[in-house]
């Protein structure tokens, strides 16, 4: 299954958005949680590397990054820095994608026929 960029960018729109400016020097009546820059920009620029390797066909290289964004979203949740408010979306969008990407290895072109003329079990 390979994931379309638009999903794979929705999947963490939430917490690229939910990271706001935060330059404003209005007090605001009501505190709007945010995440901190640092994390939501670690976290994007992770989505952005998912989206690239599926983007060149490499769903495996897709795969282990996509699992690295899931690892870095839970260290920023048990070190406190994703407002609970955004903990579930967030983790059920990281987990949705890890799921959707099936890694499928690409043959290389200068595999094919590697082993041509041996028979099985004889070596080089």
């Amino acid at each position: 299954m390979r994931t379309k960029r638009p999903e794979l960018i929705a999947a963490l729109a939430v917490a690229v958005g939910l990271s706001g400016c935060g330059g404003s020097s209005k007090p605001r009546a009501v505190h709007q949680p945010k995440l901190p820059r640092p994390v939501a920009a670690s976290l994007a620029a992770r989505t952005d590397e998912v989206a690239q390797a599926l983007d060149g066909g490499d769903s495996c290289h897709a795969l282990d990054v996509a699992r690295q964004l899931q690892r870095e979203m839970i260290a920023a949740i048990n070190s406190r820095q994703v407002p609970a408010r955004f903990q579930e979306p967030l983790t059920s969008g990281v987990n949705d994608l890890v799921a959707r990407i099936v890694c499928v290895p690409v043959e290389k072109p200068h595999d094919r026929g590697k082993d041509k003329g041996k028979k099985h079990g004889e070596k080089d």
